[in-house]
């Protein structure tokens, strides 16, 4: 089994009927970038990321006429890693999530998400959210919208057990976000989660929030390798992602120290499939 051609094949997908006529939040999000990884047994890989990148000579050169097997581990772009698994499992006749360990579960609760929206729009959102069968929905806060009106319009909408996922954007004070968190603790049980409260140098504040709510914090990122945040109290959840050898790593190491995780990755369904496959192998993924 070796590798006889790796491509990067950029594609622009266009964005739903309901967001044509919107900028999208983030930058390149209408921009996707295919793998394909082709082996000598006919098989053929596939994968995709976020955005449009661009594969050199030299990449190339150091992936075909090698072996898959040894790549699998190391720190490819996602992407091609999940092309890489592709490709193997299919040679081999088995699913990407038995090349990374042992399977905890045989299903992986999926959130939905979306841009800012006002109140009125980000309901619509969830209620097609939930249509789909989504029971967990991520938002980003922004300046132009009152998350508290926000909250109130999902929660009238939303049925039982479904739960609302706040990102906040690192970017607030202690001061600015305990009244924030303790209005939607006190009056709005649909918030499951509260994602990057407060900066993530912050290691005081973050501790201090969490003795004051109930709500699971979770920490997207963490700067200091995520080891010292658990070892100082600061979340209750740490968001992993990226290159899969490095998400899968600390992912086990989250599971040995008993400590959830959530893995985000950016891309299209590809990208969603790779990172099931991923999360039903992680110890505390959730």
């Amino acid at each position: 089994m070796k590798i006889t051609d790796v491509e990067a094949i950029h594609i622009n997908p266009k964005l739903c009927a309901r967001n044509a006529n919107q900028k999208p939040r983030f930058s390149g999000i209408d921009t996707q970038t295919i793998y394909k990884v082709t082996l000598n047994n006919g098989v053929v890989g596939w994968g995709d990321t976020r955005g449009h990148v661009t594969l050199s000579d030299a990449a190339v050169s150091a992936l075909v006429g090698t072996s898959p097997m040894p790549h699998l581990h190391n720190d490819h772009s996602t992407g091609l890693h999940g092309a890489l698994y592709d490709a193997v499992g299919k040679s081999l006749e088995m699913p990407a999530w038995q090349l990374m360990g042992r399977k905890y579960r045989d299903r992986v609760p999926v959130a939905a998400w979306t841009r800012p929206a006002s109140p009125e729009d980000l309901a619509a959102e969830v209620q097609r959210a939930v249509g789909e069968g989504y029971m967990t929905f991520k938002s980003h806060s922004c300046a132009y919208y009152c998350v508290v009106e926000q909250t109130q319009a999902v929660q009238d909408v939303a049925p039982a057990g479904f739960r609302f996922h706040w990102d906040f954007n690192h970017n607030r004070s202690l001061a600015a976000v305990l009244p924030i968190i303790t209005e939607l603790e006190k009056n709005h049980p649909i918030v499951g989660y509260i994602e990057d409260p407060l900066p993530w140098t912050d290691i005081d504040g973050w501790r201090r929030l969490r003795e004051k709510t109930r709500i699971p914090l979770i920490m997207h990122m963490p700067q200091l390798t995520g080891v010292q945040e658990i070892l100082h109290g600061i979340a209750d959840i740490y968001m992993i992602g990226g290159n899969i050898g490095n998400t899968v790593m600390q992912g086990f190491a989250y599971g040995k120290a008993n400590m959830p995780t959530i893995v985000q990755q950016s891309g299209g369904t590809l990208m969603k499939a790779l990172t099931m496959h991923m999360a039903a192998v992680l110890p505390t993924a959730t």
